[in-house]
């Protein structure tokens, strides 16, 4: 459910770039923390306390991904700044390999190249022709990619409760995006209908609703299969996009696919012989 919410948010950043990035990231995570405050008050949970540091830490970057996505788009064209944003799959089982015990082993680097090639094949060549005038929109989404999965991969070896801790954290976010909207661009835009449809869709979903999902996900689920998983959000995002006229359709959406697919079955078998193998022995 996360990734088929995060397939929407391609096409959200794109409907939103004639906004702030800041204030559109405070409203967006106000409304996931107010889902959050209803749910702690409905389950009886008590949220994290507001400065605790690793509070602060997750606030910072979940903050700091969305504000260099949603920025990517005001410098490059939606599609390749999606497409690469979307490498974040990569990055999350990279990163976990290398520095945070995630032992996927080979069939993990594996299933991360087969969606690596996937994504590359979605780009295609004329998808992302690297211009000096986007270049900043291309570093800004792949930086994005880097943070999300470093996020993911702390959360997953978090023990406080997902809930109550994410609830905080989008507080926090929210507080974060405010200020740094008051000190550099602090107006209030003429809002549409859509505007606020826009903020209202990323703040239940993609940008808000979505992290609830996905941190009981990283928590309970098979985290590099989840990072395989992954993949199929830029095909989603890609898809809705194209839907919207975003972007011209092509054969290499089916052949990313097909490759997002084969990574996904990869690392699913890979995951049961190394399992099969601990019991053998």
């Amino acid at each position: 459910m996360a990734i088929l919410s995060w397939g929407t948010l391609g096409a959200l950043g794109a409907l939103s770039a004639t906004l702030p990035p800041h204030l559109v990231l405070t409203l967006g995570f106000a409304i996931a923390a107010v889902m959050g405050w209803i749910i702690c008050r409905l389950t009886s949970r008590t949220p994290a306390k507001l400065l605790d540091k690793r509070v602060v830490m997750f606030a910072g970057l979940v903050a700091a991904y969305h504000l260099v996505y949603l920025e990517a788009f005001h410098h490059a064209d939606p599609i390749p700044v999606s497409l690469i944003n979307y490498l974040w799959p990569a990055c999350l089982i990279i990163m976990g390999n290398l520095f945070f015990r995630l032992h996927s082993g080979l069939p993990g680097y594996l299933g991360a190249a087969l969606g690596f090639i996937g994504v590359g094949v979605l780009v295609g060549k004329n998808g992302l022709t690297l211009q000096a005038s986007e270049t900043m929109g291309y570093a800004l989404a792949f930086a994005g990619a880097v943070l999300w999965a470093l996020f993911s991969n702390l959360r997953r070896h978090e023990k406080s409760d997902a809930i109550a801790s994410l609830t905080t954290i989008c507080s926090m976010a929210s507080l974060l995006c405010g200020i740094w909207w008051a000190m550099t661009d602090a107006h209030w835009p003429d809002l549409s209908a859509r505007d606020f449809g826009v903020i209202l869709c990323l703040g239940f979903g993609p940008a808000g609703g979505a992290f609830f999902l996905w941190d009981l996900g990283m928590r309970q689920g098979h985290a590099a299969l989840l990072g395989i998983l992954g993949y199929s959000a830029p095909v989603l995002s890609t898809l809705l996009m194209l839907a919207l006229g975003m972007g011209a359709p092509g054969w290499e959406i089916f052949v990313a696919i097909a490759f997002v697919t084969l990574g996904g079955v990869v690392v699913q078998f890979g995951e049961k012989a190394r399992k099969s193998g601990d019991i053998d022995r």
